[in-house]
């Protein structure tokens, strides 16, 4: 797997999460960056600057302890300083450098070190800081005892706790900003979904940012043009096909009444067929024009439409999981179930319906044991008036090629999409997908 695949799994899918992650990789790299160079830096200056200094401390005690000076002002000094001096009398340094071998300790060695000290000891063993430094006129050694918090900088826990808590504090604000910016988007990607299956979205209101709102005003004017395209190409279609059952009825008695011969059989056999699609394209325009979606149980669905058509020489089989809910058209999407079903019982003894939920799709598979659909008339299965194979198709039950392009117009009218293949069973397979990010 390349790198990039890697990459694009790992990566958050949501626009939320990756502001998010926008936001919250460079703060944090940046204050870890910030905390490294300061403690670092700061801690090697100050603890260097403090050991100078108690270096020097040391070294001035022990140089007075030479000089023979008064008690009393030794005292006071090392109150002063809060340090503490032992002399060992005959004594002889047992070891020589750093007990601990630390950062914070090197300091205090390169400083004893800089002025001119060869022989020393530092014990880091104890509570104390203890640096043995011997007499320049005796075989004396001086002891001398630091506190150990002289190396301890309150400066750096506090600045690291406020950076710390400050940063927490203002990425919080801004992670309530940042979802108050991205809720307008969700809002219009529903408004677009709900648009796919409704017609139109009421309860959209362009908002957030500029760009965001110029983009949901956009929605609202293509939504409400594309809306007007459809009523006007509605009712036409229903006007066109109304007006021609009327004379088509009337061609149909005049046939009737005519003597029977083969001209007139084939001339009424074309007036059905045209009164036929008349028919379909009336109640395929008013169901489009005039249907609301509402809440529908599948398996009820399904079970219904079933009911219809289970008879001696065809059965249906049905797998469907009760708890599946979606929002569809309800008239129109049982007629394209209807027409699915008639195609299959033109053709087939059985069909299965097994119904499948994922996370993203609610997918219907119907699947028959006919002799199938050949693969060069797969694509244009959904045209209308397009009739499939011979293999399909006899004198018997040859109709005008109109129900599987009703059937495909009313998936695509419920936001769905429709697919044809080979079945399993030896027959077709007509696979209806429907998303199932919004169905409640």
């Amino acid at each position: 797997m390349s790198m990039s695949c890697v990459f694009k799994k790992i990566m958050p899918k949501s626009i939320f999460a990756r502001f998010v992650m926008i936001l919250v990789i460079p703060v944090i790299l940046s204050q870890l960056i910030i905390i490294g160079v300061f403690t670092e830096k700061y801690s090697k200056i100050a603890i260097g600057i403090i050991s100078k200094q108690m270096a020097g401390q040391a070294l001035a005690i022990t140089k007075l302890l030479d000089m023979g000076c008064d008690k009393v002002y030794l005292n006071t000094l090392k109150k002063n300083m809060n340090i503490q001096i032992d002399t060992l009398k005959d004594s002889e340094l047992s070891k020589t450098g750093i007990s601990k071998d630390h950062k914070t300790y090197r300091a205090m060695r390169r400083a004893i070190i800089n002025r001119g000290i060869s022989e020393y000891y530092i014990d880091t063993h104890n509570d104390s800081l203890d640096v043995y430094i011997p007499s320049n006129k005796n075989k004396d050694i001086y002891k001398v005892s630091f506190s150990r918090k002289n190396l301890y900088m309150k400066i750096i826990p506090i600045v690291l706790g406020w950076g710390i808590s400050s940063t927490f504090m203002l990425l919080i604000i801004a992670f309530i900003f940042l979802k108050n910016q991205v809720r307008p988007i969700k809002k219009l990607a529903i408004a677009v979904n709900e648009f796919g299956r409704y017609q139109m979205y009421e309860g959209y209101k362009p908002e957030g940012a500029k760009e965001i709102r110029l983009l949901g005003v956009s929605f609202c004017n293509m939504a409400q043009s594309i809306k007007s395209l459809v009523d006007t190409r509605m009712k036409i279609l229903a006007g066109i096909s109304h007006d021609l059952k009327t004379p088509l009825t009337k061609m149909k008695l005049q046939l009737s009444i005519m003597e029977r011969s083969e001209e007139t059989n084939l001339l009424k056999k074309d007036v059905e067929t045209m009164i036929s699609i008349a028919k379909n394209f009336t109640l395929y325009a008013s169901e489009q024009y005039k249907e609301s979606p509402q809440k529908v149980n599948l398996k009820q669905l399904i079970g219904d439409v079933k009911s219809r058509y289970v008879s001696n020489n065809f059965n249906v089989y049905v797998s469907c999981n009760t708890k599946i809910f979606i929002f569809l058209k309800l008239a129109t999407i049982t007629r394209s179930f209807n027409n699915i079903i008639e195609n299959a019982q033109k053709y087939a003894h059985c069909l299965h319906i097994n119904v499948l939920e994922t996370n993203e799709n609610i997918i219907i598979n119907f699947e028959d044991d006919g002799p199938g659909i050949n693969e060069d008339d797969m694509p244009k299965i959904f045209e209308a008036f397009y009739k499939a194979n011979k293999a399909r198709t006899s004198e018997e039950n040859s109709g005008v090629g109109l129900g599987l392009s009703i059937a495909y117009d009313g998936v695509i009218a419920n936001s769905g999409t429709i697919t044809v293949e080979k079945s399993s069973y030896g027959g077709a397979k007509f696979v209806i997908t429907f998303p199932n990010v919004f169905v409640n």
